[in-house]
């Protein structure tokens, strides 16, 4: 329910009781009594949010349903149940249609692969339905996007490791690492557009603001990204001539990771400890990244390789220094966190 901004007086009862009125047809709107209670929560911009009491007491879940019977393809219903998951939906309902089987079967593995906490409660010839069951008080914000830092951070160390080694079997362990930094991410997107939606949960996601939120949900996709480009520089190691690269390319290649690596681990801290010194070294740290990048695509055009091997080395040298980039990203995010008005 909207409407324009209303001007009430502040009243004194009993000599020392401020008083003021609700609107009439909000009150209404919300099922709101006389006798009822009504919860105030002070707001960190000195506002303060009214909730209905019956509100935030309230177990129903909230509940959609996806009318996929015309849907041309498994992925268009696929795109649609995510966007529920993600705006906060408890349960997901699906009406399937000609292709339900190939549906049921596309949406299972999306909800394995991609989703945290959500599993199928019911389904039939032509329906099925999901329940998310983790809620955001199990796996506050903060929680998840550590764990999905340390996992992008062990996925590029891996893909590294997998270069030096020639490790094929372990760069294809990396790739399969990405779908569970994306799970992380979904549900991470899912309780930032909670909290926007319902702001009395925002403290309960472990954040203290509404203005958090858009910070969180940039710093969350950097980390997602950081993940993408470790799971790049996994799918290309097997496309290599290894046994042309020299080890001085290889050294060089393993320290301007090392400083990537470096760069985010600071940003991170920056975020949890809110010090613009730790982010100001993050950022800092990408001049470091240019130059080692410049100096080893200059070793490698020196050098006679062949050229599966300058592309594949190309790339890998560019998702380093994206992944520095976005740890930059998030060491900015830092920054702004800690000014306010």
């Amino acid at each position: 329910m909207k409407g324009s901004p209303q001007l009430r007086k502040v009243q004194l009862t009993g000599g020392s009781t401020y008083v003021v009125s609700l609107p009439k047809n909000w009150a209404k709107a919300v099922g709101i009594k006389p006798g009822d209670h009504v919860q105030l929560i002070p707001q960190p911009d000195m506002s303060l949010l009214i909730i209905p009491g019956e509100i935030r007491k309230s177990e129903k879940l909230s509940e959609v349903l996806i009318d996929s019977s015309s849907a041309e393809n498994p992925d268009a219903v696929t795109r649609e149940f995510i966007a529920c998951y993600l705006v906060g939906y408890d349960v997901i309902r699906l009406r399937l249609g000609r292709k339900a089987t190939e549906c049921r079967i596309h949406i299972k593995d999306v909800m394995r692969r991609k989703l945290v906490g959500i599993e199928v409660i019911d389904e039939s010839a032509n329906y099925m339905a999901a329940r998310c069951l983790l809620g955001h008080v199990e796996f506050p914000v903060k929680d998840a996007l550590s764990r999905m830092h340390i996992m992008a951070l062990s996925m590029h160390k891996d893909a590294i490791t997998a270069l030096k080694e020639r490790n094929i079997s372990l760069a294809q362990d990396v790739v399969q690492r990405d779908d569970e930094v994306d799970r992380l991410y979904f549900f991470v997107v899912r309780q930032l557009k909670m909290a926007t939606e319902k702001r009395f949960i925002i403290e309960e996601i472990g954040l203290s603001s509404l203005r958090d939120c858009l910070g969180y949900r940039l710093v969350a996709k950097s980390i997602e990204r950081i993940a993408d480009h470790a799971a790049r520089i996994a799918k290309t190691i097997p496309t290599m001539e290894y046994q042309s690269i020299p080890d001085d390319i290889i050294a060089l290649t393993t320290n301007m990771s090392a400083v990537s690596t470096d760069i985010c681990q600071n940003a991170m801290k920056a975020l949890y400890q809110l010090s613009v010194k730790k982010a100001n070294q993050a950022i800092e740290g990408i001049t470091q990244i240019t130059k080692l990048e410049e100096k080893a695509i200059k070793l490698i055009l020196e050098t006679k390789l062949h050229i599966t091997t300058v592309i594949g080395l190309r790339l890998i040298l560019e998702s380093i220094r994206r992944a520095a980039e976005y740890g930059a990203d998030i060491a900015e995010i830092a920054i702004n966190l800690t000014k306010k008005l």
